[in-house]
């Protein structure tokens, strides 16, 4: 009976993907989510803890930058906000996680939505995520799932 109890629980929660409660893994994959808001990085958190993935919050790309250099095994994505500590580390960030990591899956969140694209101009031929803040959990969701799904980044 407790069980049946969370499973109910955990289809309630807010921003998880229907029906996602009722999935089993044996392994959760990873995210990495970097953002200087500390209520951001809360709800961003609550939101994919409760559809089954691994969270690692980072408040400075730095901190998220040592912990990935250093880590055998990276995350499966990583969501970067653009101006996390100054105007361009997340875009600074990005160059160097692709070189190193070119199979890690990136993501941008930004307050300023697409307003930012401009920036990314000459960084990168590849297609590249924006999301912008506040997201809307069922659609946060979908897009996280459909970006690890794709075999590229």
């Amino acid at each position: 009976m407790h069980a049946s109890i969370q499973q109910q629980d955990a289809e309630k929660l807010p921003g998880q993907m229907p029906g996602s409660a009722n999935q089993e893994s044996t392994v959760a994959q990873r995210i990495a989510h970097i953002d200087d808001d500390p209520d951001i990085r809360d709800t961003v958190r609550r939101i994919l803890e409760a559809s089954g993935y691994a969270v690692e919050s980072y408040q400075t790309m730095n901190d998220f930058m040592v912990s990935l250099w250093n880590s055998p095994n990276p995350p499966a994505l990583a969501i970067l906000d653009v101006m996390v500590e100054t105007m361009d580390i997340g875009l600074e960030a990005y160059v160097e996680i692709r070189k190193r990591f070119p199979g890690l899956h990136l993501i941008f969140m930004t307050s300023l939505g697409e307003e930012i694209r401009p920036y990314f101009t000459g960084l990168s031929d590849e297609w590249i995520l924006i999301m912008e803040k506040p997201v809307e959990p069922v659609s946060f969701l979908s897009i996280i799932h459909n970006r690890l799904e794709n075999k590229e980044p």
